[in-house]
């Protein structure tokens, strides 16, 4: 019987080191029967207390082991080649150069967004035929109106990359990590930076996943078919209705994309999914630490005050004018 082994890889800087953490727990304790789970962390000035708590984390289990990856030769190529930095720092292209430099023991790698809660096991992923396709993806639940930025038709689909399988097999034998240097040499203002050049260059050669591996918190932020309607999201280039519904109550790996009451792991947040995100807090090092205080904001006031109806067209004003 071949070995059941998942490689993942995680990026962040010291900010979002305990995030991260807290996503490697969910992780690592919903994959305990998997022989190997192999933690590959691109460390961009992550300080030692918080990497003696990451490595605190996956010496707990029994199959995990972590490996630290020093980001500045990445963020000195990215420099070099003129790339837009992202909320001016570079973390968010470093997974599509780190790729290319994993060695693996099999074909494939999982890259993790660490604002996530792995909420089941991941043995589909192992198994998942990539029908030689880069890499496996699930759409991304924007307003549909910001692919015609990127040069995409409105029925194309846009996927996500805060949750990313890799065909680290043909990424190497294609040496996929030199056309991405080419391109961002070329071109790297994307308003999505990294999600948006992966949608445009690797179009048609991207499988597509189901929602249970990239299930957005704002499913649960707002009645779900007004929020499919309001963002033009159809079953011709978007789940269905009934596709999110199935997996509602026990996604595999939920996103926390809304936060607008607040990050989940923040004190005092609101965030639908809080009580997950506590459940795993509690079991890192980090679970005494002083956590940020959510921010109370008009937008929060305005969610909580405006019927749902109204609140939506806000929404969809807003992320129009940043993303559209």
């Amino acid at each position: 019987m071949s070995q059941r082994i998942l490689n993942v890889l995680y990026q962040s800087d010291d900010n979002y080191a305990m995030v991260s953490g807290i996503s490697i727990t969910s992780l690592l304790e919903n994959n305990k029967h998997l022989d190997e789970v192999n933690v590959h962390y691109c460390s961009y000035g992550i300080k030692p207390n918080n990497i003696r708590k990451l490595e605190k984390i996956v010496s707990g289990y029994q199959n995990a082991q972590i490996q630290f990856i020093d980001a500045k030769g990445y963020h000195n190529e990215l420099k070099d080649l003129g790339v837009k930095p992202w909320h001016g720092v570079y973390v968010t292209w470093l997974k599509l150069l780190a790729f290319g430099g994993l060695t693996l023991s099999t074909d494939r790698v999982l890259f993790i967004n660490g604002h996530t809660i792995v909420n089941g096991p991941l043995d589909e992923l192992i198994d998942l035929d990539f029908e030689d396709n880069v890499m496996a993806l699930s759409y991304d639940a924007l307003l549909n109106s910001h692919k015609k930025s990127i040069g995409l038709k409105q029925d194309d689909s846009y996927f996500n990359a805060g949750i990313m399988l890799i065909n680290h097999k043909k990424w190497k034998a294609e040496k996929i990590t030199d056309q991405i240097k080419k391109h961002l040499g070329d071109k790297s203002d994307y308003v999505i930076a990294d999600q948006d050049l992966c949608n445009v260059m690797f179009k048609g050669k991207i499988k597509l996943v189901g929602v249970t591996y990239n299930f957005s918190s704002a499913y649960y932020a707002y009645p779900l078919k007004r929020f499919l309607k309001t963002n033009n999201l159809r079953p011709e280039y978007f789940y269905s209705y009934r596709e999110i519904m199935e997996e509602y109550y026990s996604p595999k790996i939920v996103h926390s994309l809304f936060g607008i009451k607040g990050k989940p792991w923040e004190i005092g947040n609101k965030h639908p999914n809080r009580f997950l995100w506590a459940k795993y807090i509690a079991m890192t090092p980090w679970k005494d630490t002083t956590r940020r205080e959510a921010t109370y904001t008009t937008t929060w006031f305005l969610y909580d005050l405006l019927p749902n109806v109204f609140f939506m067209v806000l929404y969809k004003i807003g992320v129009k004018r940043k993303f559209g």
